[in-house]
């Protein structure tokens, strides 16, 4: 593992805008039924098939707390819950510029699906429901079941599936932390999403999760429905059987994730892919996968600006390679496997946050081509306080 130390940057700190609500100010108790949410603090609540609703526990959190659990097992057996925003509790309103929005859940995972995100009273009835059309907007999905797994949901209804392995050594019963990380401006204004887990019962760091990074969410800001982001004012949930849990659910405009842009060369192509998140006063991490066994020494490299379109190294020897960023430090590293691992403390300066740090791995390997090296694609950090 690399570990490199970061110096201080001279930076305007940034204001960060986040919203929480956690159920611990609401009814609830730990027997079976529980506690009902519905019309609890401007819940609705609706219950398919089971006798027992959706329900407040009072200690059964992964942290000792209030939270919302669902146990009902049975063909068609689930609940769907919103809550408009109002008086005693709201997220702000998003502009459509945001690049670094986000929405955050812990969830306890279970079997035939679980599912959260941000939407809008397109009618005004005071309620979201999934069967309600132009309602919900932006969503994530888990479940252990094998047609489940885990999803991003974008505006359309549009579903890009990875499975739950994606996320680590995840099983039913596990409390996750899921991020969803919105670029609104992406894609001419059609929005780009990235998925990050953290497993709060395990305790193993986040994951940038391989296979929902940079979605497309078909976001439409012209639109008068749940496709514009300008308009969610909501927030819903559905459980679907076996045993479901929610807590702690977050909505801001700050958000710090890891960006792939450019591309690698070899075959299979020298990659470099996000691990935990650059939140300060914490640990970032990268991985580099698919070194060559060919090559035994590797070169991070590190830099503050990047090549957008990257620099084509074919004239230098390396075809089909290019240099990605403007590198201000390399650190060599031995080749030891397939993948590699580099972590880079954070500092808790407030300073940093909106910072961006550019990463790109080298390779050399005398075989590779005439320049005997190898490029990964390139990463950039964006650094946050959350």
């Amino acid at each position: 593992m690399l570990r490199l130390s970061l110096f201080a940057f001279a930076l305007a700190s940034s204001a960060t805008s986040q919203f929480v609500y956690d159920f611990n100010k609401l009814s609830g108790n730990d027997q079976h039924p529980y506690t009902a949410l519905d019309k609890q603090d401007g819940w609705s609540e609706q219950t398919f098939k089971a006798s027992n609703r959706c329900g407040v526990t009072a200690t059964l959190s992964h942290d000792g707390t209030q939270s919302l659990r669902f146990q009902e097992v049975g063909p068609g057996y689930g609940c769907d819950a919103s809550r408009i925003n109002d008086a005693n509790w709201s997220y702000a309103k998003f502009a459509g510029s945001e690049n670094s929005a986000y929405f955050q859940a812990d969830m306890l995972v279970g079997y035939w699906g679980g599912t959260f995100g941000l939407a809008h009273d397109a009618n005004a009835d005071g309620t979201i429901r999934g069967s309600q059309a132009g309602e919900l907007g932006v969503r994530f999905s888990i479940g252990s079941q094998a047609n489940v797994q885990l999803r991003l949901i974008d505006a359309a209804g549009q579903v890009t599936k990875v499975p739950l392995t994606n996320a680590g050594a995840v099983k039913g019963g596990d409390w996750l932390r899921v991020r969803v990380v919105m670029d609104f401006t992406a894609a001419s204004g059609a929005g780009l999403g990235w998925v990050d887990v953290e497993n709060l019962s395990a305790k193993t760091a986040n994951v940038a999760v391989p296979g929902l990074q940079g979605i497309p969410l078909a976001l439409d800001q012209t639109s008068l429905d749940a496709k514009n982001p300008k308009s969610w004012d909501a927030v819903w949930l559905h459980f679907e059987g076996a045993t479901y849990g929610l807590d702690n659910i977050h909505v801001g405009s700050d958000s710090a994730r890891a960006i792939e842009f450019g591309k690698g060369c070899g075959s299979p192509a020298l990659g470099l892919r996000g691990g935990a998140r650059p939140v300060l006063a914490t640990t970032a991490s990268a991985v580099t996968h698919s070194l060559p066994s060919t090559s035994q020494i590797a070169v991070l490299m590190l830099g503050f600006s990047r090549f957008p379109q990257g620099i084509d190294l074919t004239a230098a020897g390396a075809p089909s390679c290019f240099l990605n960023i403007n590198p201000s430090l390399s650190i060599a590293f031995a080749v030891t496997g397939s993948t590699a691992t580099h972590a880079l403390p954070i500092p808790s300066s407030p300073s940093l946050a909106k910072f961006s740090l550019h990463l790109q791995t080298l390779a050399i390997d005398s075989s590779a081509n005439a320049l005997g090296v190898l490029l990964s694609n390139g990463l950039t950090w964006a650094i946050d306080v959350r």
